[in-house]
């Protein structure tokens, strides 16, 4: 038996930040991927890998429907990494008559006899393999990267060999892939008719030795042929004498492995004295392969490199007369890989912390990247140089690069989408995204109120969202202005051709592949041009219904709210009240009245099938020539209507007001759809309601009220329809407050409910366009009811005893009148609360008042069956083991593992955060090195420390082995949590405020714990991406509690010389100066 097989995996970071695993193969499975990020101008891949075999175990463009390498599911991948992945054989010659054969990275039998060694390094922008076989005295290294900024999707592997013994070597090496798919092959196919599509595959270009692997014809069962061209392609070559010499590709996976169809043994190479590539291939009707043979001598002490890139071209002629050129050129991959890097690290640079943990700056880097990933990357169009103001006659255009949908092997049920174009985006979901770009103006302030009006202008009138956000598309704005703008760009004769291509939606991805294709020359670079067509344009955001509505995507843009006035404080009069930018999404999706889903089903009381499809209403919105997706004035017949953020706040108000449960608790699941908390799938079904979206209500009346008192607004404008809604609630309200009758909550419910059926009914089609002054005189009494309801049902949510808080509801029908169809009315309801979940208590912290009532709420919920105290963390819900399977899914799961009483670390990292946001520092301290990844035991953890996981196995899981392992990579609403924390340890809750003269002061408060300065003191890191703060603490004491360390001085660094400030605040105009950039660094002194 070989000496590597009782080694044990080894976890480290390294020097250079990268991630280690020793004899990975060994470790823990787990699932990671690359960025998938190209740069503006570049092309993206998906790129899969595991920590078996040679890693990477599949990758494409696209989609899953455009895989260059199968996707697999995580469970798979785990079993096929080591035979579908790369692979390298190598045959060490020692005699006419004796060789011996050795597969690196690869635990099958072909190695029990090496002793061997290997490690995996993990970085933000690539995957390194090392082995060394003590044994042969061979060092085998593998390194893998994504080509950017080019016009081809890639990726690059250099395979490097190396002879560590005392003598030379003579051998001949086999490397590359046992499957690859041909371009046109869809998922489909390839999962279910896999040995069907074969017929169709064919690979080109071999008399150039660079397959093109793509099927000829779209295989789809149509009269009409649809050609392809694009193919996906394999290029393989080394160096000699410093020019790269093309090496000619086997494409036959017989010729390797002989009949055998499993690739366990590459049966040819071992039994022929000496394998050569065929003269002639066999290229179509079967799945091909792609394999480079090399025949090697290497001295005492010499390597040898084998350079590959395996990739997606738009066409064979791009592909053979530019592409190969390219990256066969002297330097194309070291250039590129540094690039990849850049790309990567610029990105990363905006959260930079030097702290005296390694650890929590690499993992903050990191974070930061995945947070990018799931939300996007902001980039303005149209700006002047220093990026604070539009050019003249335009109008910044803001644009998110590389979002995308959260797939990858552990999430195979996701449609992920990362468009092949230059400034790649995907899709997202509403959820994700709104949450993910939550403190996207900390980090780049010119978005200003971007997102804030994107987000919400995706709210319905019936107070619900489309699920699916698309990409940004761009239209012209005005023909006669275009073509002046266009002057500036192109020759006078290229105008009507750009001009009838921009008519119609593009993105500025294909604007620049039209340019490029159409052979147009510009006066102007790239950027300059894509400035100014797309700030004289006009953007159009595209949405789809998707599967339901979700009752608690509305609260997100509460945050976003909030997160802009602390960026722009002195801007909330105008967002709120003068701003008439805001509209509202059109749907033909419909949630139904009570009479229409209410139902027996199996003879017992339902709430089913809840959204239906407005035929009448689907024609009049495909009908509309632009935005056909936006509400119109005239019931559907008039202008796009535009409004207020008051507004669509107030339409919120009274669509969730009227959607309290029959008991007054919780905001009831009326549209097929629970809230964050999605394995409650069956709740629905149970008219199952959530005291969470409650508490959001009330802090949206909370932030209504708020906003009249500091603007000192007395009336404002009220879209008719919501008007009527919200003066018929509140004469509502103030007959339940003038009665005792144990009726009066299902009395309201009812009524509030036949309210909201009425105006839902009423504005199907649109608005009237009509709006209506109101006092706030009048709004008050409302709102202060409204609040007063509100707050009676939260508090019987909460638990007296336990003094913790009930987070979901079943409202079940005890007694009903039948209607026609099987349909009820329901007459009486029993309401029986759900085990406790974590995101009752996250909520109420969020509401709560004063510390010392938060402290005991935190108190409260660490005694509680919430906490986990074996691995000292909190679980999304206690035991689910009393509830009946109907709820959902998570009933049905094992205990600690999903969405079953596991550690689900978005929901854990919310609860942190707002126990940071209460001021509870010393109680935040003692969770943190518990909670945060980066201070886990990588061996329980099972994956890098710098990466989150969707959810950790809590101990209730029954396989001991598995507790506190991280399971689901990275792409989990963690990230915008943790970058919240970490805006708030290091600036403190408000660091912009007004004075009392509405002059703009900044305030540096951060909530630091002595141990996280350097040895020297010194704690930094970059504020709005790109000022630099360093906190001077010499005595390393805490910056909050008792005794802790003050500001004494700040030095601000300009263009000027450096201005000194005795306080712990920045007055005007210094304030303003460092928001726009004019300050570069900030050194703050501690007592």
């Amino acid at each position: 038996m070989s000496l590597h097989a009782s080694k044990k995996p080894k976890y480290y970071l390294n020097s250079a930040g990268e991630f280690v695993i020793e004899n990975y193969n060994y470790a823990k499975p787990f699932a990671n991927f690359f960025p998938g990020i190209a740069g503006k101008y570049g092309i993206p891949m998906w790129v899969f890998y595991v920590n078996r075999a040679q890693g990477i175990v599949s990758f494409g463009t696209k989609d899953k429907e455009h895989s260059i390498l199968e996707f697999y599911p995580a469970n798979k991948a785990w079993q096929l990494a080591s035979t579908h992945g790369f692979r390298t054989f190598i045959k060490i010659i020692k005699s006419a008559a004796k060789s011996e054969i050795y597969e690196p990275f690869h635990n099958g039998f072909v190695n029990l006899n090496f002793s061997l060694s290997n490690k995996m390094r993990i970085s933000s922008a690539e995957l390194n393999l090392e082995e060394k076989n003590l044994s042969l005295g061979l060092e085998v290294k593998v390194e893998y990267f994504n080509i950017p900024n080019d016009s081809y999707a890639g990726l690059a592997r250099i395979l490097t060999i190396k002879n560590s013994s005392g003598a030379p070597k003579k051998m001949q090496l086999l490397d590359g892939l046992p499957q690859i798919v041909p371009f046109g092959t869809s998922n489909l196919f390839l999962k279910n008719l896999s040995r069907t599509i074969e017929a169709w595959m064919n690979v080109k270009n071999l008399n150039n030795n660079v397959p093109f692997f793509k099927l000829d014809v779209d295989p789809s069962d149509r009269p009409e042929i649809v050609y392809i061209s694009k193919g996906n392609f394999y290029l393989a070559f080394h160096r000699t004498k410093g020019k790269a010499k093309i090496i000619k590709p086997i494409i036959d996976p017989e010729h390797i492995f002989g009949p055998a169809r499993d690739f366990s043994c590459p049966h040819k190479f071992l039994t022929t004295k000496r394998l050569t590539t065929p003269k002639n291939q066999f290229s179509s009707s079967k799945t091909p392969c792609s394999f480079g043979l090399l025949d090697l001598e290497l001295k005492k002490g010499e390597e040898k490199s084998l350079f590959s890139v395996i990739g997606y071209a738009r066409s064979l002629p791009e592909l053979n007369d530019f592409i190969v050129k390219r990256i066969t050129s002297e330097g194309y991959l070291g250039r590129k890989r540094e690039e990849n890097k850049l790309i990567i690290s610029d990105l990363q640079e905006n959260i930079d912390t030097k702290s005296s943990s390694s650890a929590f700056d690499l993992y903050a880097k990191q974070t930061y990247l995945d947070n990018i990933l799931r939300g996007g990357y902001p980039i303005i169009f149209g700006q002047d140089k220093d990026g604070q103001k539009p050019r003249e006659s335009s109008q910044p255009a803001i644009f998110y690069l590389y979002s995308r949908k959260h797939g990858d092997l552990e999430r195979d049920y996701n449609k992920f989408h990362l468009e092949p174009e230059y400034f790649s985006q995907g899709n997202g979901n509403y959820r994700d995204a709104n949450q993910n770009r939550r403190c996207d103006t900390w980090f780049n302030p010119g978005i200003k109120d971007n997102n804030l009006v994107y987000f919400l202008n995706l709210i319905q009138t019936d107070g619900f969202n489309p699920l699916v956000i698309k990409g940004s598309k761009f239209v012209v704005a005005d023909d006669q202005v275009f073509c002046k703008v266009a002057g500036q760009i192109f020759e006078k004769s290229y105008i009507p051709q750009v001009l009838e291509f921009t008519r119609k939606p593009f993105t500025p991805g294909s604007l620049v592949r039209f340019i490029q294709e159409n052979n147009l020359k510009a006066k102007v670079d790239l950027d300059s041009l894509l400035d100014l067509v797309l700030s004289h344009s006009l953007k159009q955001q595209e949405a789809e219904y998707g599967e339901g509505f979700w009752t608690d995507h509305w609260t997100y843009n509460l945050d976003l709210l909030e997160s802009y006035l602390a960026t722009y404080p002195e801007k909330l009069k105008e967002i709120s009240f003068e701003k008439n930018v805001f509209t509202f999404y059109d749907s033909e999706k419909l949630v139904r009245p009570r009479n229409q889903k209410y139902l027996l089903y199996n003879k017992l009381p339902r709430q089913l099938h809840s959204v239906t499809t407005d035929q009448q209403k689907l024609k009049m919105i495909n009908e509309r020539p632009q935005q056909p997706n936006v509400v119109r004035t005239d019931y559907g017949k008039g202008e796009i209507y535009e409004t207020t953020l008051i507004n669509k706040l107030f339409c919120l108000l009274v669509n969730k007001l009227s959607s309290l449960d029959p008991f007054g608790v919780g905001i009831e699941m009326e549209a097929n759809k629970p809230n964050w908390y999605d394995s409650l799938n069956g709740l629905p079904a149970l008219f199952g309601s959530s005291v969470c979206e409650t508490m959001e209500l009330k802090r949206l009346i909370l932030t209504i009220k708020d906003l009249f008192k500091k603007s000192q607004v007395r009336e404002i404008s009220l879209t008719d329809e919501i008007r009527e809604l919200l003066c018929n609630l509140g004469a509502l309200l103030a007959q339940y407050f003038q009665t005792d009758s144990p009726e009066r909550k299902h009395d309201f419910w009812e009524k509030s409910y036949s309210l909201k059926e009425e105006y839902r009914a009423k504005t199907k089609f649109g608005l009237s366009g009509a709006e209506a002054i109101i006092d706030y005189r009048q709004l008050e009494p409302i709102l202060n009811n409204a609040l007063k309801k509100v707050e009676s049902g939260i508090n019987k949510a909460f638990d007296k005893t336990k003094y913790v808080y009930n987070s979901y509801f079943m409202n079940e029908v005890t007694d009903y009148q039948t209607l026609e169809d099987s349909f009820i009315k329901p007459i009486k309801f029993r309401q029986t609360p759900l085990p406790l979940f974590l995101e009752g208590q996250m909520h109420a912290l969020r509401l709560n008042g004063d510390r010392q009532t938060a402290k005991k709420l935190y108190q409260a919920t660490k005694k509680s069956k919430l906490y986990d105290k074996k691995l000292k963390m909190y679980k999304v819900t206690a035991s689910l083991s009393s509830m009946p399977e109907e709820i959902g899914r998570c009933r049905i799961f094992t205990p600690g593992w999903l969405e079953n009483e596991s550690i689900w670390l978005h929901m854990e990292y919310k609860y942190l955060l707002e126990i940071l946001k209460q001021g509870l520092f010393e109680e935040f301290y003692a969770e943190f090195k518990n909670l945060l990844i980066p201070f886990h035991d990588p061996a329980r953890y099972g994956r890098s420390i710098l990466e989150n996981s969707s959810f950790l196995v809590s101990s209730a899981f029954p396989d001991k082995k598995l507790h506190g392992n991280g399971f689901v990579a990275r792409l989990s609403g963690s990230t915008a949590e943790f970058v919240q924390i970490w805006l708030i340890m290091n600036l403190g809750r408000e660091p912009f405020f007004l004075d009392k003269q509405n002059n703009l002061n900044l305030s540096l408060r951060p909530a630091l714990p002595g141990w996280l300065f350097d040895k020297k003191g010194n704690y930094s890191f970059n504020f709005l991406s790109k000022i630099r703060i360093n906190y001077h603490n010499p005595k390393r004491k805490n910056t909050f509690g008792k005794n802790a360390s003050k500001v004494k001085r700040i030095v601000l660094h300009g263009e000027q010389n450096p201005v000194e400030l005795f306080a712990d605040t920045i007055p005007s105009p210094y304030a303003e100066e460092i928001r726009n950039y004019i300050m570069g660094k900030i050194d703050v002194y501690f007592t």
